[in-house]
């Protein structure tokens, strides 16, 4: 059974007390305004409590949806006050235009002005004292030793002799330096100011087993690509975050949040793994889309097998096998493009006279239509509607570490290599732009991908 973090309780104690001080709040000025109808300051008397019982399912979810949208149970983040109020404010504002909104959508329950407003101010205040009593108490906790971050420094040169003097010399930031990962194997350090050289990048995997580390910060300039992107996934393997002192690197253009200790930017990447809710709903607009597409274009598909069919000897339908999610096998299904004598594992056809492809072929790859029976491996599970291409198997046994991570999500029947530049692109491009999916996918994301791929179709831009 997975142990729960310090992190979730905290978490569910801010979600948890952000509810019952809405309530309060809420009936609060609920009773007060009817005290006031009651003594004849004011003379409008308020609607019956089970109006605004009603009202409050819709209100509620309506401001603890803006909280998150706006980060507000992120706790871990270390922000400054002002970063803190921004955030504050943007709820607030949020929650009141939303709540403006709901009242004139739902007239038939009437809630008050007053009601609404002064709900509205009251939260906003408690949630500016709530956020800052956490804040303090955090600092205290970390003047005292409890919830600090050990980090370890790959690096041995001026940018990591900066971060650590920030370390050092700002404890209450709650960083704490456990030593140096030195990038040149040739060199023999010890120690640096102090601090202990605990062995070089070729042993950060024995390090980090062998010291409490949470994060690592990469304070080396100009590291080679391949031997970043492998630091970083054996961070992400060990379960530590991978942080890099600016200046930015871009190769893996993932989801980024940039921390500041004292005046030190850096760089934090996030994991890719989607949050459950949206891996469910993203499961869910897979079947619902690929459902919809396989009726749709019914009479289009049994058109163009007959097409195939007339058009050379051999089956309509193609199976190849590809690898999905996890390093995990499974058979493709696509439109026959090419004569059956070709080699279905060759390298795929770069240019559209090429003498495997059909006649009909040509039209079915300039379109895409020869990817239309993939939605049947969509609704089988083995693909999404939105992912990286679907690889084969030779080709992935030839990747180093860090492709690897290609596998953390099914492969999709589109992407952004579909709608950037499809075949056009050389596979360098078409990795890079798999990774951003990756590290960056959201479901209104993918919205947005299958959106644009309509177009890239119709049009047959950079396909053959």
């Amino acid at each position: 059974m997975k142990r729960i973090s310090t992190s979730h309780i905290v978490t569910l104690i801010l979600v948890v007390s952000d509810v019952a001080a809405f309530v309060t709040i809420w009936f609060s000025m609920y009773y007060l305004r009817d005290y006031l109808a009651q003594v004849g300051i004011v003379s409008r008397p308020l609607n019956p409590i089970r109006n605004y019982v009603l009202a409050l399912q819709v209100y509620l979810p309506l401001w603890l949806l803006c909280e998150w949208y706006h980060g507000n149970f992120d706790h871990q983040e270390k922000l400054t006050g002002l970063n803190q109020l921004s955030r504050i404010l943007k709820t607030f504002i949020a929650g009141l235009v939303g709540s403006l909104a709901f009242a004139y959508l739902f007239k038939q329950w009437d809630i008050g002005r007053f009601v609404l407003l002064s709900t509205s101010f009251l939260y906003f205040l408690w949630l500016y004292f709530s956020r800052s009593l956490l804040k303090a108490w955090k600092q205290a906790m970390v003047m005292r030793g409890v919830g600090v971050i050990n980090v370890l420094v790959i690096g041995v040169g001026r940018t990591a002799r900066h971060v650590m003097d920030r370390i050092v010399n700002h404890p209450e930031g709650g960083y704490k330096l456990v030593g140096f990962v030195d990038p040149n194997p040739r060199r023999a350090l010890r120690s640096l100011q102090g601090y202990p050289v605990l062995g070089t990048t070729r042993n950060l995997v024995r390090i980090l087993q062998e010291h409490p580390v949470q994060q690592v910060f990469l304070a080396v300039p100009k590291m080679p690509q391949n031997e970043m992107m492998n630091l970083i996934v054996q961070c992400e393997d060990m379960g530590v975050q991978f942080k890099i002192v600016t200046n930015l690197f871009e190769v893996i253009t993932s989801q980024v949040r940039v921390d500041v200790i004292d005046e030190v930017p850096v760089i934090h990447l996030r994991n890719a793994e989607l949050p459950f809710i949206q891996a469910v709903l993203k499961r869910a607009l897979d079947i619902v889309v690929a459902s919809f597409l396989l009726v749709l274009f019914a009479p289009l598909m049994a058109g163009i097998a007959l097409a195939i069919r007339l058009d050379s000897k051999g089956p309509a339908l193609f199976k190849q096998v590809r690898v999905g999610k996890h390093g995990k096998l499974f058979e493709m299904y696509k439109f026959r493009t090419m004569y059956v004598d070709a080699d279905p594992y060759a390298p795929a056809p770069t240019d559209p006279n090429d003498p495997r492809i059909t006649r009909i072929g040509k039209w079915l790859r300039r379109y895409s239509l020869d990817e239309f029976p993939q939605l049947i491996n969509v609704l089988k599970g083995e693909m999404s509607m939105v992912g990286p291409r679907p690889e084969m198997p030779f080709l992935v046994e030839q990747y180093e570490e860090w492709q690897r991570r290609r596998l953390d999500v099914k492969p999709g029947v589109t992407g952004l290599w579909q709608i950037v530049g499809r075949k056009n692109l050389p596979l360098a491009l078409n990795l890079e732009y798999d990774f951003y999916y990756i590290k960056n996918q959201s479901l209104f994301f993918d919205i947005v991908i299958l959106l644009k791929t309509i177009p890239a179709v119709i049009f047959g831009k950079g396909a053959f």
